[in-house]
């Protein structure tokens, strides 16, 4: 990864809150919504900070073939999946819209060593449906695919489902080495006025089916 694992623990992983008309709503990355979806404000999904010797860091290529669409057959979820890449204020680029899921292409692809990482929203304003509104629902032992761009089915199982503050970075989050894993993340919790977003993440982990 471009800012090196030695700024893994310096990542600060914000989970994207909206504001609508006065109301609060959640989503995990900042998006373009398109009619008749309404108007939304919302923060960055992920600021990441350079490790502090690495002022011009550079992207590293992801190993592997991006994925281009997730499929969790439990929660009848079939998503398109954007690639997304870092800011110039090292905000972690967004999905154009609540149907996508957006994959961090800076880092690990998925089946590929390391943690790749996937986003959605959830509890969109005005009852539009999200992608991952439903994904608090998956337990252990749930399937997850994804199908990369050179047509190859990678298939998951979900290992461990939780909910983590969302200041916290867990550990491995953005991995580029070790064990494949996949990891979906939304936001969930209580809307914060103060910083414009909620109070934790859910997160879902997967690891390559045997």
């Amino acid at each position: 990864m471009f800012f090196g694992l030695s700024a893994v623990s310096k990542i600060a992983f914000v989970v994207a809150g909206a504001v609508v008309g006065g109301a609060a709503a959640s989503s995990a990355a900042a998006l373009t919504t398109h009619h008749p979806a309404p108007v939304v404000h919302q923060r960055p999904a992920i600021r990441i900070e350079p490790a502090p010797d690495q002022y011009n860091p550079v992207p590293a290529r992801t190993l592997g073939s991006p994925p281009v669409t997730l499929e969790i057959p439990s929660l009848g979820v079939r998503a398109a999946v954007e690639q997304l890449g870092v800011t110039e204020d090292y905000s972690v680029e967004a999905p154009n819209g609540v149907s996508n899921v957006g994959w961090y292409r800076l880092g690990a692809a998925p089946g590929s060593p390391g943690d790749a990482i996937l986003t959605g929203h959830r509890g969109y304003p005005g009852g539009v449906p999200a992608v991952f509104n439903n994904l608090g629902r998956l337990h252990p032992g749930d399937e997850v695919d994804v199908r990369s761009a050179d047509g190859v089915l990678a298939r998951f199982t979900v290992n461990l489902v939780f909910m983590t503050p969302f200041r916290n970075v867990p550990d491995g989050f953005f991995a580029i080495d070790g064990p494949p894993r996949l990891t979906l993340v939304t936001c969930t919790g209580d809307f914060d006025p103060n910083n414009l977003t909620y109070s934790e993440r859910l997160v879902v982990q997967a690891i390559p089916t045997a």
